[in-house]
């Protein structure tokens, strides 16, 4: 592995495209919105993923979305090439500025550790799905999960499997939960093609 020793080469090594991903990208149809671009993953993710598109040779967009409290990180995806849209998801009428396009990768959300505001938590990880799975019903959704919904288990047995039930415990892990049941909802009861993913 090659040793890093800066941000720098840290994003360069996490946004290079692998063959898998421009395989991936050369079937993919369609332009991207990444809802929560601003996060932890959004970030080089929506790198990545532009860069898998450039290596394919195809032309379609990837759209950031996010509050972007951070100028810089808006700044750097432009200069990437991606396009940004500063949106509060929480804002119902926020959804009118957002394309509708085929693919969407969701990674907003209240994340762990968010203790001290839990109607907070349950908005942004279930009332903002229900309005992400209405106004994207005609898309591919990937919805990133979390392994907070699962119980403890003991080291030995190597963690948990999805065949596993579901036993979340505390506020935030039942608001995951209660995120997942809200776009497996909205994907049965009308055209949304939402998935989930791990």
């Amino acid at each position: 592995m090659i040793p890093i020793g800066s941000d720098q080469q840290l994003t360069e090594f996490l946004t290079q495209p692998r063959e898998a991903d421009v395989a991936f990208a050369r079937r993919l149809t369609g332009d991207t919105v990444i809802l929560g671009a601003g996060g932890k993953m959004g970030p080089s993710l929506a790198h990545r993923l532009c860069r898998s598109l450039d290596a394919a040779g195809k032309s379609s967009r990837v759209i950031a979305v996010s509050r972007f409290s951070s100028a810089e990180v808006k700044r750097e995806l432009r200069e990437a090439g991606i396009e940004t849209i500063a949106c509060d998801l929480a804002d119902p009428d926020g959804f009118d500025s957002l394309p509708r396009v085929p693919n969407v990768l969701f990674l907003a959300g209240r994340k762990f550790g968010s203790a001290g505001d839990p109607e907070l938590t349950w908005a942004m990880n279930t009332i903002v799905p229900a309005q992400v799975a209405r106004h994207y019903r005609e898309s591919r959704v990937v919805v990133f999960s979390t392994g907070n919904v699962y119980p403890f288990v003991s080291p030995e047995r190597g963690g948990c499997v999805e065949s596993d039930a579901p036993t979340p415990l505390g506020e935030y892990a039942q608001s995951c939960l209660g995120r997942e049941r809200v776009f497996e909802y909205t994907r049965r009861s009308s055209s949304c093609r939402a998935c989930s993913s791990g």
